[in-house]
């Protein structure tokens, strides 16, 4: 959000249905057609590899396509040949539909509204020019920022090519902002000034996140038990921030901001329910979820600068010294 509120929603469900369609074998790539496709080409085409690097294009060098990948991308356009032509339904392959690349990008569309989703946190440089450095929040809005940016880079480089490890990298980074995000909806709640509390929460939210890493990475990369934590964590935050604004909704009238986030971002869920074979072979239901939380994001930035900005009203009022953490004594 993979702003902040909308990221608490985004990332895990957007990361949710990526990892549900995840499994190891389709009806496309387990389809006889798609099979013998495949054989003919690994055999014909990947035993010189020296010539195969020599017609290889300059962009598909660049984004890692071997001649196995080329083989499964040929023949699954020859099998979904086959399907239309026997009237039968478009089938998915590895989990996904299939796509057409568009140099070297495996799914254009969501890679390029990844990278609208991570441009939108460009937003914090209008954050700081309406926010005082010494208001509340003011820093760890920025973090926010930062690992929310990350984490939408390794999901522009996951949709840009799929691979173990941009697949393992947009999991983990996904899963640490779902959890840094509960960690910030405290700080919001309790005060960056309770130091112990914040100190002992962010200690067993990060070892909960490295056991969780550990258990993915090396005993086992379990699709079903990730979306079950994310989705818990994902419930618990939306039922926290849906309380507080209930709670605010008087005293602070910005809030409805953060509700408009967190209402249209359970409606863009029913894309993902939706799930609909891409049309023109480039945009789907997926890459429409993308699409739509960029604006739910740039919302989330203007409810962060009228929070911080109320909160650095109401400790003025009260008096409260607030010092910069940037300054050296």
């Amino acid at each position: 959000m993979k702003c902040n509120f909308s990221c608490i929603f985004l990332v895990t469900f957007l990361f949710l249905h990526e990892k549900v369609t995840l499994v190891t074998c389709s009806k496309g790539d387990s389809s006889w057609i798609f099979q013998r496709c495949l054989s003919g080409c690994l055999h014909k085409n990947c035993t010189n590899m020296k010539v195969f690097a020599s017609r290889q294009p300059l962009s598909l060098k660049i984004t890692g396509w071997h001649c196995e990948d080329e083989c499964k991308y040929t023949c699954m356009w020859y099998t979904v040949d086959a399907y239309q032509k026997d009237s039968q339904q478009i089938p998915q392959f590895y989990g996904k539909w299939p796509f057409v690349r568009f140099f070297g990008i495996q799914e254009p569309a969501s890679a390029i509204f990844s990278l609208f989703n991570a441009l939108t946190h460009m937003m914090i440089f209008k954050f700081r020019a309406r926010v005082p450095s010494v208001a509340p929040m003011y820093y760890v809005w920025h973090s926010m920022a930062v690992i929310s940016a990350h984490a939408w880079f390794w999901s522009l480089a996951f949709h840009t090519r799929d691979t173990a490890f941009t697949e393992m990298m947009d999991y983990f980074c996904a899963f640490s902002l779902i959890l840094y995000n509960l960690f910030l909806f405290f700080c919001r709640v309790v005060g960056t000034q309770h130091y112990i509390f914040l100190s002992a929460l962010f200690i067993g939210l990060l070892s909960f996140c490295v056991r969780h890493f550990y258990y993915m990475a090396y005993v086992k990369f379990d699709y079903t038990y990730n979306v079950y934590i994310c989705s818990c964590i994902g419930f618990l935050q939306s039922m926290f921030w849906g309380v507080w604004c209930y709670i605010k909704r008087r005293e602070q009238y910005y809030v409805w901001k953060c509700v408009v986030v967190l209402c249209l971002t359970n409606v863009l869920l029913c894309l993902e329910l939706g799930d609909f074979p891409p049309l023109l072979w480039i945009v789907d239901a997926h890459a429409l979820w993308h699409l739509g939380t960029v604006p739910l994001c740039i919302l989330w930035y203007s409810f962060l600068i009228d929070d911080t900005l109320y909160l650095l009203k109401k400790t003025k009022l009260q008096g409260i010294i607030i010092p910069n953490p940037m300054e050296t004594s």
